[in-house]
């Protein structure tokens, strides 16, 4: 992908140093980190005190906040140079897709409600009176109590637990072992 694209689809303003036209159809291929990018590489930097790091890196550009200094390489400038950063990752990391399905090893509640393109995953358990909304990934082991609600997009990893009642929005995403409504504090 162009330097300018990537620019223009992660909402921040490509700087070239002078003299450095073409730079700007620089085909880039993914992102790393500074001390590690190579020349067809993405990398950012948000703390001026890396400055020098910008200044020696060999990544093909970095990505910037608006206020930071001048490097003699290509800058992709943005107010909230984190939120640019992560959407460049997106721009070359597919999250892997999951086929709508339930393995037969799963155990659904009846009164349970999963919502459309659902992907259930080996040994998941959804208790009674569940309701979860369209597009979920359950992958194995994860367990939702009764009486939980889950919103679209819901996206939980390996051995993670919903409690019961608990009330999830959209587009949330549990890590491994998570366990959301657990007690707590002495609780």
């Amino acid at each position: 992908m162009k330097l300018e694209e990537i620019a223009s689809r992660i909402g921040a303003r490509l700087h070239l140093p002078e003299g450095s036209s073409g730079l700007g159809q620089a085909e880039i291929t993914g992102v790393a980190a500074i001390e590690r990018a190579g020349p067809h590489e993405l990398t950012f930097v948000t703390n001026q005190k890396y400055a020098a790091a910008a200044r020696t890196t060999e990544a093909a550009a970095v990505i910037v906040a608006d206020d930071f200094p001048e490097v003699a390489r290509p800058t992709l400038r943005a107010k909230n140079p984190h939120y640019a950063y992560a959407r460049a990752l997106e721009l070359f990391h597919q999250p892997p897709r999951y086929a709508p399905g339930i393995h037969p090893t799963a155990v659904i509640a009846r009164s349970a409600r999963l919502g459309a393109r659902a992907h259930v995953s080996a040994y998941v358990v959804i208790d009674e009176d569940v309701e979860i909304g369209d597009d979920a990934v359950l992958l194995p082991h994860v367990v939702i109590y009764r009486g939980a609600r889950i919103g679209a997009k819901f996206f939980a990893h390996a051995h993670s637990v919903v409690r019961e009642n608990c009330r999830i929005g959209a587009i949330v995403l549990l890590q491994n072992g998570v366990v959301i409504g657990c007690d707590g504090f002495g609780f």
